[in-house]
């Protein structure tokens, strides 16, 4: 029997802010006393997220090691309204949902389990896991591994264009989300 999915971007999509290290991460490193500028706290965030570097890493590398936790950034980000009834929906419908994030796998770990999402994806691919992050094809062909996937038959849901043009380079029918 074939399987119908559809691949969701988390930052953006699932939750609120599309541009993670300037609406959410820098703001919290602020917070805990962080001078370095933007250009470094993005390239140790994209460390992290390659999966180069831990989260503990991170925070140390950017000097908040005392007093910045994973868990305490994770209460900064918010969902997306009605992102937990438009998965279920899918579900109901015959649609699975996953998703392909750039993001740390504690971090994603952290959101999916404080939002109540993880019964409602059947596969999270997370940057720092894969290796590889989007829009690079090697992170759209750790999805295309998963069993049962058509990329011709799977619809792609992201926040920024450039992600699209490399799903649908993979196969995919993107989705631009508002």
């Amino acid at each position: 029997m074939k399987r119908n999915f559809a691949v969701f971007d988390a930052m953006g999509v699932l939750y609120r802010h599309g541009n993670v290290v300037r609406g959410v991460l820098i703001p919290y490193l602020r917070e805990h006393g962080c001078t370095r500028g933007e250009d470094e706290i993005r390239a140790v965030y994209r460390r992290c997220t390659l999966g180069e570097i831990s989260t503990g890493d991170l925070w140390s590398a950017l000097g908040v090691a005392a007093t910045a936790s994973d868990a305490d950034y994770c209460t900064r980000h918010e969902l997306t309204a009605d992102a937990p009834r438009a998965l279920r929906e899918l579900n109901e419908g015959g649609i699975t949902p996953l998703v392909l994030t750039n993001d740390a796998a504690p971090w994603s770990e952290l959101l999916r389990d404080r939002f109540g999402l993880t019964a409602h994806v059947e596969a999270w691919f997370v940057s720092s896991a894969i290796g590889a992050r989007k829009p690079d094809p090697a992170a759209y062909q750790a999805i295309l591994a998963h069993p049962g996937l058509d990329p011709t038959h799977t619809h792609f849901i992201d926040d920024r264009p450039t992600n699209l043009r490399a799903a649908q380079a993979a196969g995919f029918r993107p989705i631009l989300f508002p």
